[in-house]
């Protein structure tokens, strides 16, 4: 995991668009995967990649996406433009959510 960890980070500092678009992180990280791979990502089809990516030789992406938010919730440098508007709005969706409902305190007689 550590090893998946540095790549994102090398992504995420390589190509800083995908500090903010996850679609990006992940293209991003399979291209640098499969030459990794020792394969030519401009001459890989569709349905390779596909049957790559169904039998686990290319990461998943959720765990791409996991990583990315772990490095930008610990370490500023690797959080896009787009970090700080979500943090500010974390409040009001957790109150839309309902999380923010207060509890109260029940007492059986």
């Amino acid at each position: 995991m550590k090893l998946t960890l540095q790549k994102v980070a090398n992504v995420l500092l390589k190509y800083p668009s995908t500090k903010d678009d996850d679609k990006q992180l992940c293209v991003y990280y399979w291209h640098e995967e499969l030459i990794e791979a020792g394969k030519d990502p401009s001459k890989l089809d569709v349905p390779d990649f596909f049957l790559m990516y169904t039998y686990g030789l290319l990461t998943d992406a959720q765990t791409i996406t996991r990583l990315r938010r772990k490095l930008q919730m610990e370490r500023p440098q690797f959080r896009g433009k787009k970090w700080a508007e979500k943090q500010a709005k974390q409040e009001k969706v957790k109150e839309d959510l309902g999380y923010a409902v207060v509890k109260r305190d029940i007492t059986f007689k």
